[in-house]
């Protein structure tokens, strides 16, 4: 479980013992229909931007990685082309 997973699962968690100690037992049921269908809709809803966040970090993680691996690689050439009587064999980016 990386960061953000853990820190999503512990806002679920905080919503549960929300939950927990304002719904009185046994009404956790929806009895209305409409209720019982906006309920799904927004637990769909939370799973569906959870999902986002959780492809988001990713695509923020592989930036983070790029960054470093391009800043690596420019530190490199610079100090290969500071080699004297050496010439630095191009790379292919």
């Amino acid at each position: 479980m990386n960061q953000v997973e853990r820190v999503l699962y512990d806002e679920v968690t905080h919503l549960m013992d929300r939950l927990a100690a304002s719904v009185p037992a046994g009404s956790a049921h929806a009895t209305s229909p409409r209720l019982k269908a906006r309920l799904e809709e927004a637990d769909a809803q939370l799973a569906a931007a959870r999902a986002s966040v959780i492809e988001g970090y990713g695509r923020w993680q592989r930036a983070l990685e790029d960054v470093e691996n391009l800043w690596a690689l420019a530190a490199w050439h610079s100090a290969a082309a500071e080699q004297p009587g050496e010439q630095a064999t191009p790379i292919a980016a």
